[in-house]
């Protein structure tokens, strides 16, 4: 069975290799995730039965429930898989910038487009609050500290290729960020501009001199 990403069980290092794991492999997963996908979307996960995902990927029911055995694992399969997403396009859309400065101003700024542009959380919040936000709010920490591990491994491999201070304690800047860009996205509101190049300017004004000009 599926573990539940969210568990208490679920060590943040666990968590963080499901996170940042290859894309599904076997096509019927992947075709039956697209489905569910698209039934969450539309009804929401309590509201959509796995009858439901199983016209919507015209495959049988018997089929659904050898790869995932309960709704319960079907939702956390797609949710592990949403974040996946997240993840490979924040890596491809700074894999080409040749500086930390620039990737961590685009960084910052495509993390926000790509939360503000997640249809399956932004329906949730709407349709299915209360089980969307314990997980986003008093539920948030293995959620949080394995998006913390990602950004500080990836500022520990700039420290060892001398383009961050060594100073620099790389957990403490990630979970500022984390921090940051989570408010951001669950409370839009305020005086931060949120768009694609205020974001990029807040992170050059704000951000840029705590991580890479900060002395050791």
């Amino acid at each position: 069975m599926t573990s539940d990403p969210t568990s208490d069980r679920t060590s943040d290092d666990d968590l963080l290799s499901l996170l940042t794991a290859g894309p599904e492999s076997e096509p019927q997963s992947g075709r039956i995730l697209d489905a569910a996908l698209r039934c969450f979307e539309t009804y929401g996960p309590r509201r959509t039965t796995m009858d439901d995902v199983a016209r919507e990927s015209g495959l049988g029911r018997a089929t659904i429930y050898r790869r995932f055995p309960t709704k319960g694992d079907l939702v956390t399969g797609v949710l592990l898989r949403e974040a996946r997403r997240f993840f490979a396009e924040l890596d491809e859309a700074v894999a080409a910038l040749p500086t930390l400065e620039e990737r961590l101003v685009e960084g910052f700024a495509v993390a926000l487009r790509i939360s503000r542009e997640q249809r399956l959380v932004n329906r949730l919040l709407v349709v299915e609050p209360e089980l969307i936000l314990p997980h986003s709010t008093v539920k948030a920490g293995p959620l949080l500290a394995a998006a913390r591990g990602y950004i500080a491994g990836r500022l520990r491999t700039a420290q060892r290729l001398g383009a961050a201070p060594a100073g620099v304690d790389p957990e403490v800047v990630a979970e500022i960020l984390v921090r940051l860009t989570h408010s951001l996205v669950l409370t839009p509101e305020g005086h931060i501009p949120l768009d694609d190049e205020g974001a990029r300017s807040f992170a050059r004004r704000y951000l840029l001199p705590m991580v890479v000009r900060s002395a050791p």
